[in-house]
């Protein structure tokens, strides 16, 4: 399975922040590697619920995508925040 594009994940931004609160996950940004985002995982959640995230969400985009989460000791570049624009006007 190839990498899911920025195109694509941009235009998923809604299912990707519904999925993400099902799973412990917010705000998410893209990465600059292709298939990647970046997301705050809620404290109360762990590794386990971020692979769950990751396998739901590429099945549903038929494209792979990877989460890193934000924390201590993590550096990786963001490109922009992935914004869900529902019921933006």
């Amino acid at each position: 399975m190839r990498p899911a594009t920025a195109t694509k994940l941009r235009a998923n931004a809604a299912t990707i922040h519904q999925l993400g609160r099902q799973h412990g996950l917010h705000s998410f940004a893209l990465s600059t590697e292709p298939g990647e985002l970046v997301a705050t995982l809620d404290a109360d959640r762990s590794y386990f619920d971020i692979t769950s995230f990751e396998t739901d969400l590429s099945t549903i985009l038929g494209a792979l995508v990877q989460v890193v989460p934000r924390g201590p000791g993590v550096d990786i570049d963001e490109t922009e925040p992935l914004n869900d624009l529902r019921g933006a006007a």
